[in-house]
């Protein structure tokens, strides 16, 4: 019985590589591609305008509905914490039913916690519409790089992957300068509810407009029953936990994009406002400078993945290894003092976290083809989970300093330390892994 379940797996696997050489030989890249890449960058681009949409109306939150620092730190964590759990069922679920729908269906959610979000009356109602709107874009980027695995050949995989990552994170730059207007003259709620409404059109565009695949899909996949389904989904998380690579992979980006937001998304304005007495205009403008960095890096490490160095593991490595030392800058101050060598710090912090997004490449260049959804949701949990620990951490050490630090550079210097750690072990660690394997060869 055994013998005869793994044979039904192995089928499948060889059904379905049959489909992708089928792809390869007779497909080229097309005004179809192209639709496909831009409206998968517009749902992304929704996924990174919330994340990080909080943070300029950080001050009318706090007026509007009471909010202490402590309450302000958690409503922003219940995004990640609500998009890092929803990881687990679309790991489940989207090698099975298929990208489109999933994508489609969660952004409908999303959207409804914008509109939650906007008339919020208070710290409850708003946990409420944040965690939506995390669970609703949990599926934009894992879909938007599912997709990709059927529509380009592997060795044009990093480079798309990232160029929908410099895209989508143009929502980042969307939630700063845009926003802030946007918020000053008609509010914060009815920009969230018109912005609600606006990502349920793109949803349902997006759905009508988009398929799962440019070819037929016959011949990928047979009558397979519920008891053949649940055996390969067992086959198929064994494979996944344990392999050494996954784990691997997942320490590396649990700190590198922990790190980035964490900075990036919350503590970078207090620090360059109380360390170095900056206007919010100024402290504005260089964390744009690390979003800048970040959509440089995101588009430059496929390309370089891809086209240069032939190699998904040593540019991760480059990416963990840069972070790492630019987070040693923040540390200790290096060179803060410096407008110059500041703003560079903070766009270095942003393309080298860019850089390591080729993490994404590498997970499904190591794990079997028709496992490429649940591998790259599996690190995408791993990724998000990364992010809620380190704005809870920093603000937990931030907490526990002596009060006359805590809005000195002391107090950030320690904050910033277990990020920096937690970054060179990870760089370290990540030399145990393997090749991708189009490039082991």
């Amino acid at each position: 019985m055994k013998n005869k379940e793994i044979s039904e797996h192995a089928s499948r696997v060889e059904s379905f590589s049959q489909g992708q050489r089928f792809f390869s030989a007779h497909t080229r890249f097309s005004y179809r591609h192209l639709f496909l890449f831009v409206l998968c960058a517009a749902l992304f681009f929704w996924s990174m305008f919330y994340r990080a949409s909080n943070a300029i109306i950080a001050p009318q939150l706090q007026k509007d509905l009471s909010l202490s620092p402590e309450k302000l730190g958690m409503l922003s964590a219940s995004f990640f914490y609500a998009f890092a759990f929803t990881q687990v069922p679309i790991a489940l679920l989207l090698d099975r039913l298929g990208a489109r729908r999933i994508m489609t269906a969660l952004t409908l959610v999303g959207s409804l916690g914008a509109v939650i979000f906007g008339l919020a009356a208070g710290f409850n109602e708003a946990v409420i519409g944040r965690a939506l709107l995390g669970f609703g874009m949990a599926a934009n980027f894992i879909g938007g790089m599912k997709l990709f695995t059927q529509w380009f050949s592997p060795r044009e995989f990093a480079t798309m992957a990232g160029l929908l990552t410099g895209a989508g994170t143009i929502g980042s730059i969307a939630a700063s300068t845009p926003l802030a207007l946007l918020v000053d003259r008609v509010g914060w709620r009815v920009s969230f509810i018109a912005v609600g409404v606006l990502t349920a059109a793109m949803a349902i565009f997006f759905h009508v407009v988009v398929r799962d695949r440019p070819y037929p899909a016959q011949g990928l996949s047979g009558e397979v029953t519920g008891a053949s389904r649940r055996t390969n989904l067992i086959v198929e998380l064994k494979t996944l936990f344990f392999n050494r690579d996954y784990w691997l992979i997942s320490c590396g980006t649990f700190f590198r994009y922990g790190t980035l937001m964490a900075i990036q998304g919350l503590w970078a304005g207090p620090y360059l406002m109380q360390c170095f007495k900056l206007s919010p205009v100024q402290a504005g403008n260089i964390i744009t400078g690390t979003i800048i960095g970040y959509v440089a890096g995101s588009s430059g490490g496929g390309w370089l993945s891809d086209r240069v160095l032939g190699s998904r593991k040593y540019v991760a490595i480059l990416g963990l290894a840069g972070m790492a030392a630019t987070t040693m800058c923040l540390t200790w101050s290096l060179g803060q003092q410096n407008p110059i060598f500041q703003a560079l710090t903070f766009f270095s912090l942003g393309l080298f976290a860019g850089i390591g997004n080729v993490v994404y490449a590498h997970i499904k260049g190591v794990m079997p083809i028709e496992m490429a959804g649940m591998a790259l949701t599996g690190i995408n949990f791993f990724t998000m989970m990364g992010v809620g620990a380190h704005i809870h951490l920093m603000g937990w050490v931030l907490q526990r300093v002596p009060v006359e630090k805590q809005a000195g550079l002391a107090g950030y210097q320690t904050a910033f330390l277990p990020a920096f750690i937690g970054l060179a072990a990870a760089t370290l660690l990540y030399f145990f892994t393997r090749e991708s394997k189009e490039f082991s060869n």
